[in-house]
């Protein structure tokens, strides 16, 4: 039996209760289907809880006043139901849950989108939720660290990150742990650790690399390794952030009725990335990479033609670990060919005025994909902002919205006395033994 106030009862079927009243006279109840109440010796009431329903008690004293209670019977089944809601209830963050009657309310807001969820799904499957809470979804942020390199096939394997028909990688820090072996590795970023499964042309590979961002960043100083794109993008979790660098060339397409058209195809480094956060804190993301060129080897009558290299995939990693997908392959041959006039045309003896250069170029594409979880008081945000605000506060002359706005000054006044409004010339206040009195 639960108490919901002070002339309200809620009792399960089956239950007995007993009220202490001395003088009572008679008792009466609204639903005899519901309730059954006898009195005891004028001094007790018995109140028995025949079937699941609302109604009212009534107990008359000898004095005659009165006293009236609202009383709730439940099924058993229903009342331990409800329990179990409440239980389930108070495990969503940032919910108020309170039971009134057979009813359980819930309020509160800042709910996530997956316990936004899971709300929704009690509430199909239980009717006595009244649901109160905010409808507007806060989620947390996640800043994507995306850097999108070319690099030579010798300076990946110099990363420690090598990638063939039997999948190695390698972890470029100070201190690393293999899986296999169960030992410390104190040099991981010059040893291969195995990946006991076999992997296509294009993979991924994550890990903790203290070291990384300095190799990268001494090989872009030098040349070695061309940024392709280096964006920062902010997104809320579950949405989808998007990225493109490049431009988009014309094509002509013919319609049914033999009709010209110009359309545009985007070309650069194409990015799509949507991050969810875990409830245990681990960040999983949707990956969509292209980078494509013009390939002017390739030329059609209809224009330009493009080579693409894509990639999608899905990975989990934790706030601030890096992910390495690489496997982009390109190869470009060249041939040069040195003749010197005249002398190169001779039969026989051409040759040895003439020769030629074989190039091949070989370079690898990697993306690098950093997701770290942030809110508005990060302390990385923060000093971001900082700076950013100050580049353009210094950079930038303030614009005349952002400048306050001051009354202009009062002018001086023609005599050292000024003018009076009480007195003087112009004033109706003026005295009658003014000089100007009489003036007409």
């Amino acid at each position: 039996m639960l108490a919901l106030g002070k002339n309200q009862w809620q009792m399960q079927v089956g239950d007995m209760r007993v009220l202490n009243l001395p003088d009572v006279a008679r008792v009466a109840v609204g639903d005899g289907h519901v309730l059954n109440a006898v009195t005891s010796d004028d001094k007790e009431v018995l109140v028995f809880a025949r079937n699941a329903g609302n109604s009212s008690l009534t107990v008359w004293f000898k004095e005659g006043s009165y006293k009236s209670y609202q009383i709730l019977v439940q099924e058993a089944e229903q009342r331990q139901a409800v329990g179990e809601l409440k239980q389930l209830l108070q495990r969503i963050p940032n919910l108020q849950v309170t039971q009134i009657g057979d009813k359980v309310v819930v309020e509160g807001g800042q709910l996530s989108a997956q316990h936004r969820q899971q709300l929704e799904a009690l509430k199909q499957q239980y009717k006595q939720i009244v649901d109160l809470s905010s409808a507007m979804l806060w989620e947390p942020m996640v800043l994507l660290d995306v850097k999108v390199l070319e690099l030579p096939r010798n300076v990946m394997r110099e990363l420690g990150v090598r990638w063939s028909d039997q999948a190695a990688g390698g972890m470029n820090a100070g201190l690393g742990w293999d899986g296999g072996s169960k030992k410390l590795v104190d040099r991981p970023g010059e040893v291969v650790l195995p990946v006991p499964y076999q992997m296509g042309a294009v993979a991924g590979y994550f890990g903790v690399n203290t070291l990384l961002s300095a190799r990268l960043q001494a090989l872009m100083q030098t040349g070695q390794a061309v940024v392709l794109a280096q964006p920062q993008l902010l997104a809320r979790s579950g949405a989808t952030a998007e990225f493109l660098a490049g431009g988009e060339v014309p094509y002509s397409t013919t319609d049914n009725n033999g009709n010209s058209n110009t359309s545009f195809k985007p070309y650069g480094v194409s990015l799509k990335i949507t991050p969810f956060l875990e409830s245990h804190g681990a960040v999983r993301s949707h990956v969509d990479v292209e980078v494509s060129s013009i390939d002017p080897s390739l030329s059609i009558p209809t224009g330009p033609s493009l080579k693409t290299r894509r990639a999608s995939t899905e990975f989990n990693v934790q706030s601030g670990q890096t992910l390495v997908l690489a496997g982009f392959i390109s190869r470009d041959m060249a041939e040069n060919s040195y003749q010197v006039p005249g002398l190169s045309a001779l039969p026989i003896l051409g040759a040895l005025f003439s020769s030629k250069r074989y190039q091949r170029n070989e370079t690898e594409l990697a993306i690098f994909v950093t997701p770290v979880l942030v809110d508005a008081q990060h302390q990385g945000v923060v000093e971001r902002v900082q700076r950013a605000q100050q580049f353009v506060n210094e950079s930038f002359e303030q614009p005349v919205l952002n400048t306050p706005i001051n009354p202009p000054a009062p002018a001086s006044p023609s005599s050292p006395s000024g003018w009076n409004p009480w007195q003087g010339q112009g004033s109706q206040w003026r005295p009658k033994g003014d000089s100007d009195a009489n003036t007409p």
